[in-house]
């Protein structure tokens, strides 16, 4: 099952609509601000959550879905955090955010955290914008020229990943160690039609851009 969450950060409608029409979700889980951007996008959300704190209720009101979860401003997860959340428990396949990048980088960062929450649980998710997009990877990926996002690849480790080797890259690696302060990963590009990208342990964060 594919699920899609709609936040509260930058959004972008002509983008957005382009890219979940091709995506093709079977669900739609809207989190508080998110859930303009679904009216926007005239779309209808099987579930709706948050604190309401930065979207009016009375839109959520205008929405007649039945699976709707309220919750206090004071929590211990952000509303993107409990949409990941509910959408694992959705039993999802893939997850795909949109709105989850902004001005708040701390925002930001722990949506990307949450990425790595469903890696975790054995479901593929990306958070998507205009420029960006950002996946957890396997130990072994393979990355086709045909299907890139951006000319761009960057790969971010967290904290550490090793026994990267790449190969159909511009800048190829061979059982290299990536670590978070340093930069070897940044602006990557494919040399072949395809890249293989492959690593021990660890970590590996993989975003797409385009400027």
């Amino acid at each position: 099952m594919k699920i899609l969450i709609l936040t509260g950060g930058d959004f972008d409608p002509v983008f957005a609509s382009s890219y979940i029409k091709e995506w093709k979700p079977d669900k739609i889980i809207a989190a508080d601000r998110g859930l303009l951007a679904v009216r926007e996008l005239g779309l209808t959300p099987d579930a709706i959550l948050g604190d309401f704190d930065s979207c009016s209720r009375e839109v959520m009101d205008q929405f007649e879905t039945k699976d709707k979860l309220l919750v206090p401003c004071e929590k211990d997860d952000t509303d993107t955090g409990l949409a990941m959340q509910k959408a694992v428990s959705m039993e999802a396949d893939e997850i795909l955010v949109i709105g989850a990048a902004g001005t708040r980088l701390d925002h930001v960062l722990g949506n990307i955290g949450q990425l790595v929450y469903a890696f975790r649980k054995g479901v593929k998710a990306q958070m998507v914008d205009g420029h960006n997009r950002i996946t957890v990877l396997e130990h072994c990926h393979r990355v086709e020229k045909e299907q890139q996002f951006g000319q761009y690849i960057s790969l971010i480790p967290l904290y550490e990943a090793k026994g990267v080797t790449l190969q159909g890259f511009k800048y190829p690696l061979n059982d290299d160690t990536l670590v978070f302060h340093e930069s070897w990963g940044i602006s990557n590009e494919l040399s072949a039609d395809y890249g293989e990208i492959r690593f021990r342990s660890g970590t590996l964060l993989m975003i797409e851009s385009r400027d």
